[in-house]
């Protein structure tokens, strides 16, 4: 075995890193949780690793994001016991880390070539490159960017930067301006485009968001992202949190993806006509009707955490309570987002900074495909309260699940999207909420940060 994706450019990748004298390159993946997992190997062993592969416990993707192994049992530790798996490195992702010294990063993949029986689909960025496979046979693509809302937080008191709620201040920014500038300069280094920073409507809450990118680049981007901001964040005393609800009575911390689809070639855009870019097309009618149909499996992968119930409650606005779409409409699940004269993207409101991005865009790629096969009818959209209650979004609007027992029932009922991720990573992820859910003790929002906060 050997490299993946982007072989061809080791020799200049090598001769770059001696001459910037980069000591040590990471080996690195997002587990089930989204929590950045890695090796740090001396750079000058990076052509070994490249043919030979680096090894990791396979019961990472069974660990909470304190790294606490399960105590319900899961159908990777029966299968696998506790071996090691063997991951590769996708060449293509590697960059250099300015804000750690003199270190790269390059993503890694599980191998799968040296697997007795059914290929054992449970490494996130495979499960998504085999959505990208199945949209690419369609004759599809897709251009996508993540906006992340994140919390910072003191890393000593654990409470958030500030006790100001101000939305989009410019002053209240601005105290903060050498820590965003420094997000900013470093992630476009590492190529992650920061497109614009904000204050959110929390103390403490920042909203991100990146330019896009086509196929699996959005996914790299957004986990570059994460760990990067978290790294950061620990330069400057602060905790960088992803996780949705650390405070009682405080807003939530949402992920929106953000995509339009094209032609294969990148050409043809192909949610709305070119004589009428101000609607949509039928195949985005037919996506779009796909995506409210599996909403409520969805929310269980792009929502996944115990603390990530909160946002479906009714009394967060700009939450969805229920699967609904809308012209601009922020209340809604999905949203139809106009562009000016270059046409309209969607805007998938279902997650939380929690989710794994990887596991977000496949998901999303699943459903809105089965409602192109299936030609599913695009019900009408909802021009008003989308959190109001049913009479006004409409009898065939279903809830969304408010707890994660009913999150992960719908997961597993609804086959298309369980087969499209993959039994295997089902179970893990299950394996760790109900082991969660056995150790719950004490007050929900201090329980849910001593486990969420520091590494989500």
């Amino acid at each position: 075995m050997s490299s993946e994706g982007g072989g061809e450019q080791l020799p200049m990748i090598l001769a770059t890193g001696r001459s910037e004298s980069i000591e040590n390159i990471r080996f690195e993946f997002l587990d089930t949780n989204a929590v950045a997992r890695s090796r740090t190997v001396p750079f000058r062993h990076l052509e070994d690793v490249c043919r030979s592969g680096v090894r990791f416990p396979m019961d990472l993707f069974v660990l909470d994001p304190l790294g606490n192994t399960p105590v319900v049992e899961s159908e990777l530790i029966r299968r696998f016991h506790y071996t090691d798996m063997v991951c590769f490195p996708d060449i293509s992702t590697y960059t250099v880390l300015p804000w750690q010294k003199n270190t790269s990063r390059v993503f890694v993949s599980r191998s799968d070539a040296e697997e007795d029986g059914p290929k054992f689909l449970i490494d996130p960025r495979n499960i998504l490159k085999a959505q990208l496979k199945v949209l690419e046979d369609k004759r599809l693509s897709i251009l996508s960017s993540f906006e992340y809302e994140f919390w910072l937080v003191n890393s000593e008191t654990r409470k958030p930067i500030n006790n100001v709620i101000n939305s989009f201040s410019t002053t209240l920014l601005s105290k903060h301006q050498e820590f965003v500038d420094k997000v900013a300069k470093n992630l476009s280094s590492a190529g992650v485009d920061v497109e614009s920073t904000h204050c959110e409507s929390s103390p403490g809450l920042l909203e991100m968001t990146m330019k896009p990118s086509w196929g699996i680049r959005a996914a790299d981007n957004a986990a570059t992202f994460r760990t990067g901001v978290k790294e950061m964040a620990l330069q400057h005393d602060y905790i960088a949190s992803f996780m949705n609800m650390p405070f009682e009575n405080e807003d939530t911390a949402s992920c929106h993806l953000n995509f339009s689809l094209w032609s294969r070639d990148h050409t043809e855009p192909m949610l709305y006509p070119l004589s009428d870019p101000k609607r949509l097309s039928p195949i985005g009618e037919h996506w779009l009707a796909g995506m409210l149909e599996h909403a409520p499996a969805l929310t269980a992968l792009q929502a996944p955490t115990i603390n990530c119930r909160e946002m479906f409650k009714p009394q967060y606005i700009f939450s969805p309570t229920y699967a609904t779409w809308g012209f601009d409409n922020r209340t809604c699940a999905l949203r139809v987002k106009p562009s000016g004269p270059s046409g309209l993207y969607l805007e998938n409101r279902l997650g939380t900074g929690a989710g794994n991005p990887y596991i977000v865009l496949a998901s999303t790629i699943a459903a809105g495909l089965d409602g192109i096969n299936r030609k599913l009818s695009l019900r009408p959209p909802v021009p008003s309260n989308a959190t109001a209650d049913q009479s006004t979004v409409g009898t065939d609007a279903v809830p969304l699940p408010v707890d994660i027992e009913c999150a992960l029932d719908a997961l597993k009922r609804d086959t298309v999207i369980a087969e499209a991720i993959g039994r295997d990573f089902i179970d893990a992820l299950e394996s760790i909420r109900r082991s969660e859910m056995k150790r719950m003790v004490g007050e929900r929002f201090a329980w849910s940060r001593d486990l969420y906060l520091e590494f989500i």
